[in-house]
């Protein structure tokens, strides 16, 4: 199984090879969204193709007639050799009819579909979910499975909260709740007929039903459920109440060293999640003050320090920074 940023690293290898591969993992994990953020940074266009919604004559093309000959027209989602450099992204591909992956079969092993021709410039990635996830997904044929390099995506708290962080523009409540309760970051329930889980993709949704700030009580928590289910949903409704409730940050910050520390882990972390991002190289060493103190938990300054060199690098470069390192070398390591 390969983490997120793992999988990145693999696809970059794959696409300089021209060499096809299928990624599976559950839904909502973030398989399309690796594949669409390696093809930009690699320069590649990026056609993105549903299988699930075709039908083999869609693959095939229309006819037309030619001097008495007929013509088959590929499907205007095929890329074309003026394109240029090209990612062929067959996402839900297990959730294709048996007819449809047949068709594929030819695409795949041949680079060819008919009369049409795949250009040397386009690489083939595939994608879908576990059968065992009930998401509507078939055993993919064998010859076709074979043509692939096959490849496991699974979710990882660590490159998703970096992500979250830094790319994913998630709110800080819901890193911080996650950094709070990991194990949710990705639950998938038992019960068959569950219609909302928590996942990377559904605490995305969360985030921006909360910086779309819905009336607050029953409306908002039904919002919440319904994205990552009912215990997930309300585990974090608890917890925003708890954020409503923190102390101002610019209070703490004029007394690092004697405001209060409460023991409700939960309260810390809101609380550090909040310092790391209002971090500046002026109240720097007020924070480190405070996240050093005895009364407060040492994973907490690891967390709020590691956050602080992820958002703003340059901060590593000042003198505080580089105490703190030194003094408490153990505890970062």
């Amino acid at each position: 199984m390969l983490k997120p940023n793992e999988l990145e690293r693999t696809l970059k290898t794959l696409i300089e090879i021209n060499q096809p591969c299928y990624i599976e993992g559950s839904a909502g994990i973030g398989k399309s969204a690796i594949i669409t953020k390696v093809a930009k940074n690699l320069g590649y266009n990026l056609v993105d193709v549903r299988v699930s919604l075709l039908d083999p004559v869609d693959l095939r093309g229309v006819p037309s007639v030619e001097n008495g000959i007929t013509k088959w027209n590929p499907p205007v989602f095929l890329p074309r050799k003026e394109d240029g450099k090209t990612v062929l992204f067959l996402d839900e591909l297990v959730h294709g009819s048996p007819s449809v992956q047949k068709a594929l079969f030819q695409l795949i092993r041949d680079r060819k579909l008919g009369e049409y021709t795949l250009p040397d410039t386009t690489i083939i990635i595939g994608a879908g979910n576990k059968i065992s996830d009930r998401a509507g997904a078939i055993q993919m044929n064998s010859a076709l499975a074979n043509r692939f390099i096959n490849l496991t995506l699974e979710a990882d708290f660590n490159d998703w909260i970096t992500w979250a962080t830094v790319e994913g523009d998630i709110h800080p409540n819901v890193i911080a709740f996650l950094r709070y309760r990991p194990e949710l970051l990705f639950d998938f329930p038992d019960d068959k007929n569950a219609k909302a889980w928590s996942s990377p993709r559904t605490w995305e949704f969360v985030s921006n039903v909360i910086k779309g700030n819905p009336e607050k009580g029953k409306i908002e928590e039904e919002l919440i459920k319904g994205t990552v289910g009912e215990g997930s949903g309300l585990e974090f409704v608890g917890f925003m109440k708890l954020t409503r409730e923190l102390p101002d940050i610019k209070e703490i910050l004029k007394k690092p060293d004697t405001y209060p520390i409460g023991d409700n882990p939960a309260v810390n972390y809101a609380i550090t999640g909040a310092l790391s991002r209002r971090a500046t190289a002026s109240n720097l060493k007020d924070i480190i003050t405070f996240i050093t103190r005895e009364e407060m938990d040492g994973e907490f300054a690891v967390i709020t320090m590691r956050d602080i060199t992820t958002l703003y690098p340059e901060l590593t470069k000042t003198k505080e920074y580089i105490k703190f390192m030194q003094e408490f070398k153990n505890l970062m390591s």
